[in-house]
């Protein structure tokens, strides 16, 4: 059987807690090491037998430290008398330390090993201290790091806890500049180092050697010395550590020294800058030049910036491409240069040719100061029209900063101005900037800056402009712009007040300029009732008019005008529909597709009712000749009710079933709409033809037959039915491994149509149909050569057939052939076979879990042909993983009471999620047995979170979830189980073991059970609960890519989330804990806001509104809702006293660490929410515990909530 393969897998990595043998690991890594390198000897070295020899050997300066080493690991079993051996090996040692002709002392592993086993064997600390002294301890340290080899940096490192215990008995004193010289070699050795943390404790190891965290003053002459021995190194090293270098600790530390020891008030780091820049250039590459800028920017307050303009200067000197990324790093920090140093930046690249992409500096430019982009926008005008043809995303790019840039300072009004003037001047050429779609969108997204008054006049200017000239196009392109602008969601107040001011287009008087058409008509889309009677007076002049003749350009705006005008009154449209025609015809095809998705998507309405058949199904042709433009209109339900459209547009598809657009098309349209004779051919043309196996016929056939016709060739004969709709096993199972569908997931058109036959069984059309199918199945199956299709047949119809069908021995047959199947399987294991054994598998398994099948007289059959083919697998050493999964589902139905055994199996099959309900399906039969044995199981699993392996790590959490989904509320041992299980979790709290995933579907599973099982929570479980998110998410943060550390964030905030809404009572007096875990988070939040995005701030921020604001505050186990508003108000008035905790938590980072811009807005509603809960006196107590700048920046804080984040009654 497979319990029988699986079960010493199921012994070695799962219930540990169960195995008799238990392994407990003795780790003396130093130990391990020493006799490992004993090991590695060539030969062993003869030991003499008498004292003088032996100490002759010793003090042979060709005794190397192996050997000297391997002596002194016999020093216990020496039978000749050498008093004081230890001490005498040990001032033997430091002479050859001493000596700097015996460097190969300093560089072996078994020098330090020695030298500490000595140390540890001596008992007379004075003589310790003697002999200590005799050693040059500092330059001993300080070359030995210098020469150990960096390939032989690991954890454990041997000289450096020999330091240390020497540090035990005599203070080693280190002048500053020793103290830098033993770092440099320390940073030149740490990108060598296995693991950032390892690089970090080796580091720290050497700080706390040196002492260097003691030099509190910094004057030029330590400046200068860290700039001769730490300062390339540290820039080295950041150069070579991988992103993001914020979250390596040791990178951290190093900037932190280049902090203390040269950007200090009283250093004059500018000169030794220059000094260091010019000693080092031909070393500082450009990202170490850009790690030593970040410094800079770190360091130096916002005041500093002349300092950092001459920083800037220096190193970008060497390559001008640094220019961008020093300007990004600025914007990206929160600080900035001086405008003159900008508009110097922005006039020298305008004036440079474009060599090494010199102009992409011009938009981090713009972003740093807008008043540059305000003051300079014609400059800036000229270089989109120049670049626009041959860098149009460059070009988009700076017209949207120049745009932000007048909107953020409220100038819009200018820049309507000037890019009036600019265009006016330059002619057509410059139109694009006006009329081409994304320049425009760019422009009308921030036309919600304006505020009423801006926009009245400057729609006045421009309507002014066309009076006075209306041969200018240009007033009437940004009139157009305006009206965008208004139409995507301007205030109805504004819009009452604008229209006098619009209705002043419809009394132009010139009609040479076609673009007023174009106005009119977008003002009548913003305006319903703004047309006045003259104007639809006029609409029979227009009609009557050669205007439709001697108009060139822009015609269909004409057009659009007078359609839009036919909503507001009824006149005969027949002669201006003639013309739309004509010129329609005239069109090149691009043209005609995108005019007639114009057409019929702004007036679908107008173009059922008035237009003719012929000339709806000439929109429709061209419609169809782009299918992007047909999926947008059949995305508007609104089309589906305009009659005539939909029978053109149906027609057309129906005739064109042989592209797969077409059929993609047919799936979008409501059943409803597609007649019962469209559809009957349209099923019969689509079975006729050989592409009804393809993926998008058949999506489209079983659209259609979700309203059955019962009148198509596969709908009346069964023999058709098999022949045209099954598709072979071999296809069956590549269609579902590449969609990673469940077989019984997926709705077959056989299984549809069959289904629909049975939902109308006493009909005399199904009853036929169905007894025909019964019938040939019968005969079938019995044949020794049976069709395959006719076999997935039968098993399709087997997993419908109920208990008092009278065709029950179909099941039957189909069962004993799946026998016959599994039987032929295991005596060949042919891979041809495999597809027909996997559906089979599948069916039986489907019939079994029905409760509509009896498989108990092929039980033992089937398990020993289960095991036959798992040993044949074996013996090949061949996973054959679908198989195996497919084989587990019918097994873990027949092996009822070896829930061991089948979870065993679980762990050891590369398993699907179909695998989880079977799991579920064995846990709940065992339930009805007792739950004695599902509480073995979950005590096992909950033991297992310590030991289980990182293979199996996902799977067995998946095993966890499932068991605690069915804990239920009178399974008292289980609850308590379950706690024990959470507990092992956070215990064994590991990335590398558990894996993201796990963590992943961990929390949300006990987010969901936090709601759906509240009960199984307990107050020690849910305290244990929020250490246990805080330490996932930093571990998740620590080891994971961006998009898995906001997803996890978000979840776990999520998690907290849920403890508050349903557990909130078992906090009434725990707030402190609430409190800590908030803190924490929004310290996450800065210190990593560079990782970070806005949906993890969000939840933050929702988090600490839930938590301002309590709706679930009943003990469900003793509460009562008459009380509600008074235990809210408690609840209330005890969050108050608390929660300043939380907002001088923010104060105090937004001061020091800085929030991201858009983290800070994301945070603000969580803020506001701790404002809304406040009285006077706690504003006034926090105001009292701040310190000068966080009173300041406190005093804003409160200012912007009174201004936008108060509730009010207006």
């Amino acid at each position: 059987m497979i319990a029988a393969y699986s079960i010493d897998y199921y012994c070695r990595n799962f219930f540990s807690v169960n195995l008799t043998y238990h392994w407990l690991l003795f780790e003396n890594r130093e130990h391990t090491a020493f006799s490992d390198n004993m090991g590695d000897l060539i030969e062993e070295l003869p030991i003499p037998d008498n004292a003088q020899d032996l100490s002759k050997l010793l003090r042979s300066t060709s005794t190397k430290p192996h050997q000297i080493a391997q002596i002194v690991s016999k020093f216990d079993n020496l039978e000749v008398y050498f008093p004081n051996k230890e001490i005498f090996v040990l001032d033997l040692l430091i002479d050859r330390l001493n000596n700097g002709n015996l460097d190969d002392f300093k560089t072996s592993e078994y020098t330090w090993i020695t030298f500490r086993k000595l140390l540890d064997a001596i008992d007379d600390p004075i003589s310790i201290k003697k002999l200590i002294k005799k050693l040059k301890t500092v330059p001993v340290m300080i070359r030995t790091f210098y020469l150990w080899p960096k390939d032989k940096l690991s954890h454990g490192i041997s000289f450096m806890k020999a330091f240390f215990a020497i540090n035990d008995y005599l203070i080693v004193n280190f002048s500053v500049e020793e103290s830098f010289q033993l770092l440099e070699q320390v940073i030149n050795g740490l990108s060598s180092c296995s693991t950032t943390d390892f690089a970090f404790s080796y580091l720290q190891d050497a700080c706390n050697l040196t002492h260097i965290d003691n030099i509190t003053t910094t004057d030029n002459k330590i400046a200068s010395c860290y700039c001769k021995h730490m300062l390339l190194p540290s820039l080295r090293y950041s150069a070579q550590i991988k992103h993001p270098v914020t979250s390596n600790r040791s990178y951290i530390r190093l900037s932190n020294f280049m902090g203390r020891f040269l950007l200090q008030p009283r250093v004059d780091y500018m000169k030794l800058n220059k000094k260091f820049v010019q000693e080092n250039a031909s070393e500082i590459t450009d990202d170490m030049a850009y790690y030593y800028f970040a410094n800079f920017v770190d360091f130096l307050s916002k005041d500093n910036f002349a300092q950092l303009e001459a920083i800037f200067t220096i190193l970008a000197a060497k390559n001008p491409s640094l220019e961008c990324r020093f300007l990004t790093l600025l914007s990206e920090s929160k600080k900035t240069v001086s405008q003159e140093f900008l508009e110097s930046l922005l006039l020298e690249t305008l004036t440079s040719s474009n060599e090494n992409g010199v102009l992409l500096l011009i938009p981090t430019i713009l972003k740093l100061d807008i008043e540059v982009a305000i003051k300079h926008t014609f400059r800036l005008l000229e270089l989109i029209q120049l670049e626009h043809f041959t860098d149009p995303l460059f070009s988009s790019r700076i017209w949207d900063l120049t745009i932000q840039s007048h909107a953020n300072a409220r100038e819009l009004p200018n820049f309507f101005a000037k890019i009036n003037e600019y265009c006016s001047g330059k002619g057509p050429d410059s139109y694009f900037l006006i009329n081409y779609p994304a320049y425009v969108k760019s422009t009308t997204k921030q036309l919600f800056t304006l505020s009423s008054l801006q926009w009245k006049n400057l729609l006045q200017t421009l309507l002014d402009q066309v009076n006075h000239d209306s041969t200018n196009r240009v007033p009437l392109y940004l009139i157009r712009i305006c009206l965008e602008g208004l139409s995507g969601g301007a205030s109805h107040t504004t819009l009452d007040e604008l229209k006098p001011v619009l209705s002043q287009v419809f009394t132009l008087e010139s009609f040479d300029n076609s673009l007023q058409w174009d106005l009119k008509y977008h003002i009548m889309e913003v305006y319903d009732d703004i047309v006045p009677a003259e104007e639809l007076e006029k609409i029979d002049y227009i009609l009557s008019s050669d205007i439709f003749d001697i108009t060139s350009g822009h015609l269909e705006e004409l057009f659009f005008y007078c359609f839009k005008l036919r909503e507001y009154i009824s006149f005969d449209l027949s002669g201006a529909l003639e013309k739309f025609m004509k010129h329609f015809e005239i069109l090149d095809n691009e043209s005609k597709s995108n005019l007639s998705f114009s057409i019929v998507s702004k007036f679908a309405t107008l173009v059922n009712n008035n237009f003719t058949r012929e000339q709806i199904s000439s929109l429709i042709d061209s419609l169809l000749s782009n299918s992007k433009n047909l999926y947008l209109i059949l995305n508007s339900d609104d089309i589906f009710e305009e009659a005539n459209i939909m029978h053109a547009l149906i027609n057309k598809l129906a005739s064109s079933y042989h592209q797969n657009f077409a059929l993609e098309a047919l799936v979008q349209i409501p059943i409803q709409c597609i007649n019962k004779n469209v559809r009957v051919t349209l099923i019969n043309n689509l079975t006729n033809e050989s592409f009804c196996s393809g993926a998008a016929a058949r999506k489209c056939i079983l659209h259609l037959l979700s309203s059955p016709t019962f009148k198509t060739n596969i709908e009346t004969n069964f023999y058709e039915l098999c022949e045209k709709t099954i598709i072979s096993p071999e296809m069956i199972i590549s269609e579902t491994d590449h969609e990673e569908i469940k077989m019984e997931d997926k709705e077959s058109i056989f299984e549809k149509v069959w289904t629909n036959h049975l939902s109308q069984a006493k009909e005399p059309v199904s009853q036929k149909f169905l007894e025909s199918g019964y019938n040939i199945i019968k005969k079938s199956i019995a044949l020794s050569n049976c069709d395959n299709k006719l076999i997935i047949a039968g098993f399709t119809v087997a997993k419908f057939l109920k208990p008092d069908n009278k065709h029950r021995d179909v099941q039957d047959l189909v069962v004993s052939y799946t026998v016959e199947i599994l039987k032929k399987y295991s005596e060949e294991c042919d891979s041809k076979a495999v597809p027909l054994f996997r559906i089979s598998m599948s069916t039986l398994y489907n019939i079994i879990t029905a409760g509509q099948g009896d498989i108990s007289k092929h039980k033992a059959e089937i398990m020993e042909l289960f095991s036959k083919i798992m040993l044949r697998y074996r013996s090949e050493k061949v996973h054959h993983a679908p198989e195996e999964q497919e084989m587990f589902l019918v097994h873990s139905l027949l092996a009822e009471d070896k829930l061991e055994y089948i979870f065993a199996e679980y762990l050891n099959i590369n398993h699907t999620d179909k695998c989880d309900p079977a799991l579920g399906f064995c846990l709940e039969e065992s339930l009805k047995r007792g739950p004695d044995a599902f509480n073995r199981l979950l005590w096992n699993s909950a033991k297992s979170f310590s030991t289980i392996s990182q293979s199996c790590a996902e799977k067995f959490v998946r095993i966890f979830i499932i068991m605690s989904k069915r804990i239920s509320r009178d399974n008292s041992l289980g609850h308590h189980l379950f706690v024990i299980a959470l507990l092992e979790a956070y215990t064994s709290c590991d990335i590398e073991k558990f894996g993201y995933k796990s963590f992943f579907l961990l929390f949300n599973a006990i987010k969901e059970l936090l709601v759906s099982k509240p009960w199984l929570f307990s107050q020690y479980c849910i305290e244990m609960l929020l250490p246990f998110c805080l330490k996932t998410l930093a571990v998740i943060i620590d080891r994971e890519s961006t998009i898995e550390i906001n997803e996890g964030f978000v979840n776990i905030v999520e998690v907290i989330d849920h403890i508050l809404l349903v557990h909130r009572f078992k906090f009434s007096n725990r707030h402190h804990l609430i409190n800590s875990v908030l803190c924490q988070l929004l310290e996450t939040v800065a210190m990593h806001d560079d990782t970070l995005r806005t949906d993890s701030a969000d939840a933050v921020a929702r988090l600490i509104t839930n938590y301002c604001e309590p709706y679930n505050v009943s003990n469900p186990q003793n509460g009562s809702k008459n009380n509600l508003s008074s235990k809210i108000s408690l609840i209330k008035q005890s969050i108050r006293k608390n929660v300043l905790v939380v907002l001088t938590k923010y104060v105090q980072l937004s001061i020091t660490t800085q929030f991201n811009l858009n983290i800070k807005k994301s945070l603000q509603p969580g803020i506001h929410a701790i404002f809304d809960i406040l009285s006077q006196n706690e504003l006034s107590q926090l105001n009292a515990f701040l310190d000068t700048p966080g009173k300041q920046y406190f005093k804003t804080l409160y200012l912007q909530y009174k201004k936008i984040g108060k509730w009010r009654e207006d």
